[in-house]
Protein backbone atom coordinates (compact mmCIF):
# COMPACT_ATOMS: atom_id res chain seq x y z
CA UNK A 1 0.00 0.00 0.00
CA UNK A 2 2.89 2.31 0.72
CA UNK A 3 3.99 1.99 -2.89
CA UNK A 4 0.59 3.20 -4.04
CA UNK A 5 0.96 6.25 -1.80
CA UNK A 6 4.42 6.91 -3.19
CA UNK A 7 3.17 6.61 -6.76
CA UNK A 8 0.27 8.97 -6.07
CA UNK A 9 2.64 11.52 -4.48
CA UNK A 10 4.94 11.36 -7.48
CA UNK A 11 2.01 11.70 -9.85
CA UNK A 12 0.78 14.68 -7.86
CA UNK A 13 4.16 16.37 -8.22
CA UNK A 14 3.89 15.93 -11.99
CA UNK A 15 0.33 17.26 -12.18
CA UNK A 16 0.68 20.27 -9.83
CA UNK A 17 2.52 22.47 -12.38
CA UNK A 18 -0.28 21.77 -14.88
CA UNK A 19 -2.98 22.83 -12.47
CA UNK A 20 -1.45 26.20 -11.72
CA UNK A 21 -3.25 28.99 -13.51
CA UNK A 22 -0.48 30.85 -15.28
CA UNK A 23 -1.35 34.38 -16.28
CA UNK A 24 0.78 34.28 -19.39
CA UNK A 25 -1.36 36.71 -21.36
CA UNK A 26 -2.43 39.08 -18.63
CA UNK A 27 -1.22 42.00 -20.73
CA UNK A 28 -3.93 41.22 -23.30
CA UNK A 29 -6.72 41.21 -20.75
CA UNK A 30 -5.37 44.27 -18.95
CA UNK A 31 -5.04 46.21 -22.19
CA UNK A 32 -8.51 45.22 -23.29
CA UNK A 33 -9.94 46.32 -19.93
CA UNK A 34 -8.14 49.67 -19.74
CA UNK A 35 -8.17 50.81 -23.35
CA UNK A 36 -11.58 49.66 -24.55
CA UNK A 37 -15.06 49.88 -23.11
CA UNK A 38 -18.11 47.78 -23.78
CA UNK A 39 -19.68 50.44 -25.97
CA UNK A 40 -16.87 50.26 -28.52
CA UNK A 41 -17.69 48.04 -31.50
CA UNK A 42 -15.35 45.18 -32.41
CA UNK A 43 -14.70 46.60 -35.88
CA UNK A 44 -13.41 49.83 -34.28
CA UNK A 45 -10.62 48.00 -32.46
CA UNK A 46 -7.26 47.23 -34.00
CA UNK A 47 -7.57 43.63 -32.88
CA UNK A 48 -10.11 41.67 -30.90
CA UNK A 49 -7.92 40.87 -27.89
CA UNK A 50 -10.50 38.73 -26.15
CA UNK A 51 -10.60 36.35 -29.09
CA UNK A 52 -6.91 35.66 -28.48
CA UNK A 53 -6.87 35.43 -24.70
CA UNK A 54 -10.22 34.10 -23.50
CA UNK A 55 -10.90 30.36 -23.70
CA UNK A 56 -12.96 28.08 -21.54
CA UNK A 57 -11.50 25.03 -19.83
CA UNK A 58 -13.09 22.71 -22.38
CA UNK A 59 -11.75 24.80 -25.27
CA UNK A 60 -8.26 24.62 -23.78
CA UNK A 61 -8.53 20.83 -23.48
CA UNK A 62 -9.66 20.47 -27.09
CA UNK A 63 -6.91 22.86 -28.23
CA UNK A 64 -4.21 20.90 -26.40
CA UNK A 65 -5.53 17.63 -27.79
CA UNK A 66 -5.59 18.99 -31.35
CA UNK A 67 -2.04 20.33 -31.07
CA UNK A 68 -0.90 17.08 -29.48
CA UNK A 69 -2.17 15.08 -32.48
CA UNK A 70 -0.48 17.49 -34.89
CA UNK A 71 2.80 17.17 -33.00
CA UNK A 72 2.63 13.38 -33.32
CA UNK A 73 2.70 13.76 -37.09
CA UNK A 74 1.17 11.29 -39.52
CA UNK A 75 -1.17 8.60 -38.16
CA UNK A 76 -1.33 10.03 -34.63
CA UNK A 77 -3.89 7.48 -33.42
CA UNK A 78 -1.59 4.57 -34.27
CA UNK A 79 1.36 6.26 -32.59
CA UNK A 80 -0.71 7.02 -29.51
CA UNK A 81 -1.90 3.40 -29.33
CA UNK A 82 1.71 2.20 -29.61
CA UNK A 83 2.71 4.58 -26.83
CA UNK A 84 -0.04 3.29 -24.54
CA UNK A 85 0.92 -0.33 -25.28
CA UNK A 86 4.56 0.40 -24.55
CA UNK A 87 3.73 2.14 -21.28
CA UNK A 88 1.50 -0.74 -20.18
CA UNK A 89 4.25 -3.25 -20.94
CA UNK A 90 6.83 -1.13 -19.10
CA UNK A 91 4.53 -0.78 -16.08
CA UNK A 92 4.10 -4.56 -15.90
CA UNK A 93 7.85 -5.14 -16.06
CA UNK A 94 8.51 -2.40 -13.51
CA UNK A 95 5.92 -3.85 -11.15
CA UNK A 96 7.32 -7.36 -11.47
CA UNK A 97 10.88 -6.21 -10.81
CA UNK A 98 10.40 -3.64 -8.06
CA UNK A 99 6.91 -3.29 -6.57
CA UNK A 100 5.07 -6.62 -6.90
CA UNK A 101 1.73 -4.96 -6.23
CA UNK A 102 -1.62 -5.64 -7.99
CA UNK A 103 -1.26 -4.56 -11.58
CA UNK A 104 -4.47 -2.51 -11.55
CA UNK A 105 -2.93 -0.31 -8.85
CA UNK A 106 0.39 0.31 -10.60
CA UNK A 107 -0.53 0.54 -14.30
CA UNK A 108 -2.93 3.56 -14.37
CA UNK A 109 -0.60 5.98 -12.49
CA UNK A 110 2.40 4.72 -14.45
CA UNK A 111 0.68 5.17 -17.82
CA UNK A 112 -0.70 8.60 -16.91
CA UNK A 113 2.71 9.79 -15.72
CA UNK A 114 4.33 8.50 -18.93
CA UNK A 115 1.79 10.29 -21.13
CA UNK A 116 2.28 13.56 -19.22
CA UNK A 117 6.07 13.32 -19.52
CA UNK A 118 5.82 12.54 -23.25
CA UNK A 119 3.34 15.38 -23.80
CA UNK A 120 5.62 17.80 -21.96
CA UNK A 121 8.56 16.67 -24.07
CA UNK A 122 6.60 17.29 -27.27
CA UNK A 123 5.62 20.76 -26.10
CA UNK A 124 9.20 21.71 -25.24
CA UNK A 125 10.45 20.36 -28.56
CA UNK A 126 7.88 22.33 -30.54
CA UNK A 127 8.59 25.53 -28.61
CA UNK A 128 12.33 25.18 -29.29
CA UNK A 129 11.63 24.64 -32.98
CA UNK A 130 9.34 27.68 -32.99
CA UNK A 131 11.92 29.89 -31.28
CA UNK A 132 14.54 28.76 -33.78
CA UNK A 133 12.51 29.25 -36.96
CA UNK A 134 10.30 32.24 -36.10
CA UNK A 135 13.09 34.88 -36.19
CA UNK A 136 13.93 33.74 -39.73
CA UNK A 137 10.28 34.20 -40.68
CA UNK A 138 10.32 37.71 -39.21
CA UNK A 139 13.47 38.60 -41.15
CA UNK A 140 11.97 37.34 -44.41
CA UNK A 141 8.73 39.18 -43.83
CA UNK A 142 10.57 42.39 -42.91
CA UNK A 143 12.56 42.16 -46.15
CA UNK A 144 9.39 41.57 -48.19
CA UNK A 145 7.59 44.51 -46.57
CA UNK A 146 10.65 46.72 -47.12
CA UNK A 147 10.57 45.79 -50.81
CA UNK A 148 7.02 47.14 -51.07
CA UNK A 149 5.01 43.93 -50.79
CA UNK A 150 1.65 43.96 -49.04
CA UNK A 151 1.18 42.07 -45.77
CA UNK A 152 -0.71 39.25 -47.48
CA UNK A 153 1.97 38.77 -50.16
CA UNK A 154 4.71 39.03 -47.53
CA UNK A 155 3.05 36.24 -45.53
CA UNK A 156 2.78 34.11 -48.69
CA UNK A 157 6.44 34.80 -49.51
CA UNK A 158 7.50 33.54 -46.08
CA UNK A 159 5.26 30.48 -46.42
CA UNK A 160 6.62 29.56 -49.86
CA UNK A 161 10.26 30.17 -48.90
CA UNK A 162 10.63 28.92 -45.33
CA UNK A 163 10.67 25.19 -44.64
CA UNK A 164 9.17 23.46 -41.63
CA UNK A 165 6.03 23.93 -39.56
CA UNK A 166 6.40 27.72 -39.34
CA UNK A 167 6.61 28.05 -43.12
CA UNK A 168 3.58 25.78 -43.54
CA UNK A 169 1.59 27.87 -41.05
CA UNK A 170 2.48 31.10 -42.88
CA UNK A 171 1.48 29.47 -46.16
CA UNK A 172 -1.89 28.49 -44.70
CA UNK A 173 -2.38 32.03 -43.35
CA UNK A 174 -1.60 33.56 -46.74
CA UNK A 175 -3.97 31.24 -48.62
CA UNK A 176 -6.79 31.93 -46.18
CA UNK A 177 -6.30 35.66 -46.60
CA UNK A 178 -6.28 35.25 -50.38
CA UNK A 179 -9.61 33.42 -50.22
CA UNK A 180 -11.13 36.40 -48.41
CA UNK A 181 -11.34 34.97 -44.92
CA UNK A 182 -11.48 37.52 -42.13
CA UNK A 183 -8.01 38.46 -40.80
CA UNK A 184 -9.28 38.05 -37.24
CA UNK A 185 -10.33 34.46 -37.95
CA UNK A 186 -7.07 33.68 -39.74
CA UNK A 187 -4.88 35.04 -36.96
CA UNK A 188 -7.00 33.47 -34.23
CA UNK A 189 -6.59 30.03 -35.80
CA UNK A 190 -2.84 30.53 -36.03
CA UNK A 191 -2.68 31.61 -32.40
CA UNK A 192 -4.42 28.39 -31.43
CA UNK A 193 -1.63 26.50 -33.18
CA UNK A 194 1.20 28.55 -31.63
CA UNK A 195 0.06 29.99 -28.28
CA UNK A 196 3.33 31.77 -27.52
CA UNK A 197 3.71 35.41 -26.39
CA UNK A 198 6.02 36.34 -29.28
CA UNK A 199 3.52 35.03 -31.83
CA UNK A 200 0.75 36.94 -30.05
CA UNK A 201 2.75 40.17 -30.37
CA UNK A 202 3.35 39.40 -34.05
CA UNK A 203 -0.38 38.86 -34.69
CA UNK A 204 -1.35 42.01 -32.81
CA UNK A 205 1.20 43.98 -34.84
CA UNK A 206 -0.12 42.66 -38.15
CA UNK A 207 -3.77 43.23 -37.28
CA UNK A 208 -3.13 46.73 -35.98
CA UNK A 209 -1.19 47.61 -39.12
CA UNK A 210 -3.93 46.22 -41.40
CA UNK A 211 -6.60 48.16 -39.52
CA UNK A 212 -4.82 51.41 -38.67
CA UNK A 213 -1.57 51.49 -40.65
CA UNK A 214 1.88 52.24 -39.25
CA UNK A 215 5.57 51.46 -39.57
CA UNK A 216 5.37 47.68 -39.76
CA UNK A 217 9.03 47.25 -40.68
CA UNK A 218 10.36 49.05 -37.60
CA UNK A 219 7.96 47.23 -35.28
CA UNK A 220 8.89 43.81 -36.64
CA UNK A 221 12.60 44.61 -36.34
CA UNK A 222 12.07 45.55 -32.71
CA UNK A 223 10.09 42.36 -32.11
CA UNK A 224 12.89 40.30 -33.64
CA UNK A 225 15.46 42.09 -31.49
CA UNK A 226 13.34 41.52 -28.40
CA UNK A 227 13.13 37.78 -29.15
CA UNK A 228 16.89 37.63 -29.68
CA UNK A 229 17.53 39.36 -26.35
CA UNK A 230 15.09 37.00 -24.57
CA UNK A 231 16.83 33.94 -26.02
CA UNK A 232 20.21 35.34 -24.99
CA UNK A 233 19.01 35.83 -21.43
CA UNK A 234 17.59 32.29 -21.28
CA UNK A 235 20.81 30.79 -22.59
CA UNK A 236 22.82 32.79 -20.08
CA UNK A 237 20.56 31.60 -17.27
CA UNK A 238 20.92 27.97 -18.32
CA UNK A 239 24.69 28.39 -18.64
CA UNK A 240 24.98 29.82 -15.13
CA UNK A 241 22.85 27.04 -13.62
CA UNK A 242 24.11 24.14 -15.75
CA UNK A 243 26.55 22.86 -13.13
CA UNK A 244 23.91 22.84 -10.38
CA UNK A 245 21.32 21.16 -12.62
CA UNK A 246 23.76 18.47 -13.75
CA UNK A 247 24.86 17.79 -10.17
CA UNK A 248 21.25 17.49 -9.03
CA UNK A 249 20.43 15.00 -11.82
CA UNK A 250 23.46 12.86 -10.99
CA UNK A 251 22.72 12.85 -7.26
CA UNK A 252 19.07 11.99 -7.92
CA UNK A 253 19.97 9.10 -10.23
CA UNK A 254 22.54 7.46 -7.93
CA UNK A 255 20.07 5.69 -5.53
CA UNK A 256 17.94 4.29 -8.35
CA UNK A 257 21.00 3.17 -10.29
CA UNK A 258 22.34 1.52 -7.13
CA UNK A 259 19.05 -0.34 -6.58
CA UNK A 260 19.00 -1.48 -10.21
CA UNK A 261 22.54 -2.85 -9.97
CA UNK A 262 21.91 -4.32 -6.51
CA UNK A 263 19.27 -6.76 -7.75
CA UNK A 264 21.91 -8.44 -9.93
CA UNK A 265 25.00 -8.13 -7.73
CA UNK A 266 23.31 -8.99 -4.43
CA UNK A 267 19.73 -10.27 -4.85
CA UNK A 268 19.37 -11.06 -1.12
CA UNK A 269 20.16 -7.46 -0.14
CA UNK A 270 17.80 -6.19 -2.83
CA UNK A 271 15.00 -8.36 -1.47
CA UNK A 272 15.74 -7.09 2.04
CA UNK A 273 15.66 -3.40 1.06
CA UNK A 274 12.64 -3.62 -1.22
CA UNK A 275 10.33 -6.10 0.48
CA UNK A 276 11.46 -6.74 4.07
CA UNK A 277 9.69 -4.53 6.69
CA UNK A 278 12.99 -3.63 8.34
CA UNK A 279 14.70 -2.91 5.05
CA UNK A 280 11.88 -0.68 3.85
CA UNK A 281 12.85 1.85 6.51
CA UNK A 282 16.12 2.41 4.64
CA UNK A 283 14.28 2.65 1.33
CA UNK A 284 11.80 5.20 2.66
CA UNK A 285 14.58 7.29 4.17
CA UNK A 286 16.44 7.37 0.84
CA UNK A 287 13.35 8.26 -1.18
CA UNK A 288 12.18 10.97 1.21
CA UNK A 289 15.62 12.57 1.52
CA UNK A 290 16.01 12.49 -2.27
CA UNK A 291 12.60 14.07 -2.78
CA UNK A 292 13.38 16.87 -0.30
CA UNK A 293 16.77 17.55 -1.87
CA UNK A 294 15.42 17.62 -5.43
CA UNK A 295 12.54 19.87 -4.36
CA UNK A 296 15.00 22.35 -2.83
CA UNK A 297 17.22 22.35 -5.92
CA UNK A 298 14.17 22.67 -8.21
CA UNK A 299 12.94 25.63 -6.18
CA UNK A 300 16.34 27.32 -6.41
CA UNK A 301 16.44 26.80 -10.18
CA UNK A 302 12.94 28.25 -10.60
CA UNK A 303 13.83 31.27 -8.51
CA UNK A 304 16.53 32.34 -10.98
CA UNK A 305 15.37 35.38 -12.93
Amino acid sequence: MIYLVMLMVGLGLLIVPWLKKHKRYDYLEEFNRTEFVESVMANQQAVDLRSLADRSVWENILLRWSNFKKQLGERPNIKLAALLAGLCFASIQFNNQFLREPIWIVTPPFVLAGILIFYRWLQNREQKMFETAFPDALNMMTSAVSAGESIMHAILYVGNTLEGDIGREFRIMGKRLQLGESPDDVFRKSCRRYPYPSFYFFVITLRANMQRGGQLKDIMMRLNRMMFNARSIDKKKYALTSEARTSAKIVAAIPFFFLFVLQYLSPENFEFVMFDPDGKVILYYVLISEAIGIAIVWGLMKSVR
